[in-house]
C-alpha cells in the first residue's frame, strides 16, 4: 500500500499527546521514514495497525483507517510494547 497523506484530527492529536505523550507529527513520521520499515496489519473491522519508527528513532504503534487512495487517518498512537518492538525488529 502506498501512503501519500496522513490525517490526524485535532481531537485525536490532543488525545495522543495527553494520554500517550506522542505528537501528531511523530505519528505521521512512521509512515514516511525511509530508514525504517513499516509493518501494517488489519485489525477489527475497517481499522489497521502499524508498527514503525520516527526519524528520531522512537518506536510507535498506531491504529488508523483508510480514508481514500493513499490517505490514512490516525485513530491513536503510542509507544510500542516490548513484545511489539521484538516483533517489529524481527521483520
Amino acid at each position: 500500500m502506498q501512503i501519500n497523506r496522513v490525517i490526524v484530527p485535532p481531537d485525536i492529536a490532543q488525545k495522543i499527546k495527553v494520554k500517550h505523550n506522542v505528537n501528531d507529527w511523530e505519528a505521521e513520521e512512521i509512515f514516511f521514514n525511509p530508514d525504517a520499515h513499516l509493518r501494517l496489519r488489519r485489525t477489527q473491522g475497517k481499522r489497521y495497525a502499524a508498527l514503525g519508527r520516527t526519524y528520531a528513532g522512537r518506536y510507535l504503534f498506531a491504529v488508523y483507517r483508510l480514508r481514500g487512495k493513499g490517505v490514512v487517518e490516525i485513530r491513536t498512537a503510542r509507544d510500542m510494547t516490548k513484545r511489539e518492538r521484538q516483533l517489529y525488529e524481527r521483520s
